[in-house]
């Protein structure tokens, strides 16, 4: 019996989570699921999926529906309920009757980035303040590592109020904004980029491209710069753990 699996969010020309997938279902017990893609302008698009895709057992959420959903599910894990944003759901369906339960595996895909690189005893600053943010604060408390927020409204600092100066005080910067992702590519943070040194290590949670705006300006000083591509195939491989266990 076919089994279909999928993602949510709008745009999604960028997304690369097929491709994962695809590679991740490839063993012969699992052939008979499908990934896809259904990109929504709106959630309210999602009931009228679900009845579309009665074989539909889970799918993961991504921008900008990671905080809009929850008011949608009926069931949080204790992670996902202590960061405040869902990107895996799974559907638990009794007839025409279904259940969405929301997940986290941003958390553990970033904390496998940082085990990976090795990084720790950092002080970071954290760029944006949404859905993936909050993962990457709750996988930096479980490091011990100390961090502030840099967003555009009244939250935390402001882009304005950076200078080298306290970008160099930071020596782990993330990027969890979609500012350069495809198609826009060329746009960049609005962050003095003289106070990065050869001592700071950038994280950009965007993997297309491979190498963004905010990658090339940190290895133009010297910096070490990961991009998200980890971070994506280890949350993927949590995910699909969650959808197949009953």
């Amino acid at each position: 019996m076919q089994k279909r699996l999928g993602l949510i969010g709008y745009p999604l020309s960028h997304s690369h989570s097929p491709a994962i997938f695809e590679r991740l279902l490839s063993s012969p017990d699992l052939k008979e699921i499908k990934y896809e893609l259904f990109p929504l302008k709106s959630l309210d698009e999602l009931p009228q999926l679900l009845k579309k895709h009665q074989d539909l057992i889970g799918f993961n959420v991504t921008i900008p529906y990671k905080n809009q959903i929850l008011n949608r599910l009926t069931k949080l894990s204790p992670v996902a309920t202590g960061i405040g944003a869902v990107n895996t759901v799974k559907v638990k369906r009794k007839g025409a009757i279904y259940e969405l339960e929301g997940y986290n595996t941003d958390i553990y895909g970033f904390q496998q980035t940082l085990e990976e690189h090795r990084i720790q005893n950092k002080n970071a600053l954290i760029f944006g303040d949404g859905g993936a943010a909050q993962a990457v604060k709750h996988a930096l408390m479980n490091k011990n590592i100390t961090f502030e927020i840099v967003t555009r409204n009244k939250s935390g600092l402001h882009y304005k109020d950076l200078t080298p100066e306290t970008i160099r005080k930071y020596n782990l910067l993330i990027n969890t904004t979609p500012v350069g992702m495809h198609p826009d590519t060329e746009n960049v943070l609005p962050i003095p980029a003289a106070g990065i040194t050869q001592e700071h290590t950038l994280i950009d949670l965007i993997y297309n491209p491979a190498e963004t705006s905010f990658m090339k300006l940190g290895k133009k000083h010297g910096a070490k710069a990961i991009n998200g591509a980890l971070m994506l195939e280890k949350q993927a491989e949590k995910a699909l753990e969650i959808w197949l266990n009953d």
